[in-house]
């Protein structure tokens, strides 16, 4: 996440508007958030207020609580040489707290990040101090050892340099640091600010995130992880299109593969639509494309690499599951955008793996005619995962009350959010018990229902965070639940 952190609305105003930058309201300073465009990366512009004090707490809040990784000051300064004079732009090369720096006494010097960006700027020493400075011996001592003065870069890069985080410091001259200044200062703010925000867009495509890494981004993309939720479902609806006989390598590979490729499609195509949503979230802000980590060329990459992978799987299982493929890559395409107008989205979700067991269950079987099993079991897998996407989203309840997200906890508060994903989980378990009885009712899949309520149980503890009642919690009742089938006699 690239984040530009200004000391006031005035400085900061060309750059809004140049990047297109939307308010997010009720934030603890002014937020605003620009999306991509082009090869130049997301990010968030970050009004502190003037002073170090300020700046020092919108650059942890940036830092610990946006996931800002790189951190860039545009503002105006003062000059103290005359290597710089009003309307020219410079970037820093070493900052120092200026106050400090007034007694006499040697301060320390913070280093700043050169590379990659604005190599064509002239590169000064930076003193920052408290007061602004209009001429007389403080002026003096300050042009001993630094060529501009302002109030808040040195604030910002010893932030950055505790969480070790790369700081550009970009300074407009606005005036002369002397006693005709304050004059100076107020004519200039407005063209000075304008050329500064020229400069911080020309040259934020060459500061966004490099492309090491990019399996490692591509499979936190997709979650691969969270693929255990799937992959033990469409098994068990592959046994039981088979009639609890063992359907072969062959057949569970291709299940497996088409299972794989619809969720990169699904995943890929949900982060694309809603990044500017997660944007708007801290809780979200940090993912790959909201941050920058990820170009949305990539992840339209990524949905068209699983819609191959999906589309070529259910040709290979036969003529049946390709004439049925686009039912589950149309709704694994659109599912997310039901939140934008409607509070039941999380039920969106569990149609997309609901339907997973059941084109398992044809790929096996060949045919459309389904048995009470597997429709017990995709009731399952709807009610499982549709319940664990409203406690899921409990995190969320302000942000999207204030963002306009519909969503159950933001339409029912918390605790009737919980009720209801609690009724929810009724459903999935008694359908569970329901095809524990009709698979046999054994012992060994017995034990595998048991394990389903004790987890779906431990959704609703409290002390429990609710990440974890999401994952592995929700895992471990979705993985247990389809070892029901798979566990069973078949009698």
């Amino acid at each position: 996440m690239i984040t530009l952190l200004l000391a006031t609305l005035e400085e900061a105003r060309p750059l809004i508007a140049g990047l297109k930058a939307e308010e997010i309201q009720n934030q603890p300073f002014a937020t605003f958030a620009f999306l991509e465009h082009d090869s130049r990366p997301a990010g968030l512009i970050l009004i502190s207020g003037m002073g170090p004090a300020n700046a020092a707490a919108a650059a942890e809040y940036a830092i610990v609580n946006r996931g800002t990784t790189i951190l860039v000051n545009p503002g105006i300064c003062g000059a103290l040489s005359t290597m710089v004079n009003p309307g020219d732009v410079c970037r820093v090369r070493e900052s120092r707290d200026g106050d400090s720096m007034l007694p006499g006494r040697t301060a320390p010097t913070l280093p700043l990040h050169l590379t990659g960006a604005w190599q064509n700027l002239t590169s000064v020493r930076l003193a920052s101090v408290m007061e602004p400075v209009f001429g007389g011996e403080r002026r003096e001592r300050l042009a001993a050892n630094a060529d501009v003065v302002d109030m808040e870069g040195y604030a910002v890069a010893s932030a950055c340099a505790r969480h070790s985080i790369p700081c550009y410091l970009l300074k407009g001259v606005s005036d002369p640091a002397d006693a005709t200044s304050r004059g100076t200062l107020h004519r200039n703010l407005a063209a000075v600010s304008t050329s500064v925000a020229k400069q911080v867009m020309d040259g934020l495509v060459n500061i966004g995130p490099s492309n090491r890494g990019i399996l490692s981004k591509m499979a936190n993309f997709v979650k691969v992880e969270h693929t255990i939720f799937s992959l033990p479902l469409l098994f068990a609806g592959a046994m039981l299109g088979a009639n609890g006989h063992w359907p072969g390598f062959r057949l569970l590979g291709l299940i497996a593969l088409a299972g794989l490729g619809a969720r990169a499609l699904g995943m890929a195509m949900n982060r694309i639509l809603d990044r500017r949503l997660d944007q708007l979230n801290p809780r979200t802000a940090g993912r790959e494309l909201p941050s920058g980590r990820m170009s949305p060329a990539q992840g339209w990459g990524i949905a068209a690499a699983g819609l191959v992978v999906y589309l070529a799987a259910c040709a290979a299982l036969g003529p049946v599951c390709l004439k049925l493929s686009p039912v589950p890559a149309l709704v694994l395409i659109t599912y997310s955008v039901l939140k934008r107008f409607s509070s039941l989205c999380h039920f969106g979700i569990g149609v997309c793996l609901a339907l997973g067991p059941l084109g398992a269950y044809v790929a096996v079987s060949g045919g459309t005619s389904v048995s009470a099993s597997i429709l017990l079991l995709a009731l399952f897998t709807f009610c499982w995962i549709s319940g664990f996407d409203i406690i899921y989203a409990l995190q969320d309840l302000e942000s999207d009350r204030q963002n306009g997200v519909h969503s159950l906890p933001a339409s029912l508060g918390y605790n009737g959010a919980q009720w209801m994903a609690g009724v929810v989980h009724v459903v999935a378990v008694a359908a569970a018990i329901r095809l524990w009885q009709i698979t046999g009712g054994g012992s060994a899949s017995g034990l595998a229902l048991a394990a389903a309520i004790f987890a779906f149980a431990a959704a609703y503890h409290q002390k429990i965070p609710l990440p974890v009642r999401f994952f592995p919690i929700s895992a471990i009742a979705g993985i247990a639940g389809s070892m029901i089938p798979l566990l069973g006699g078949f009698p």
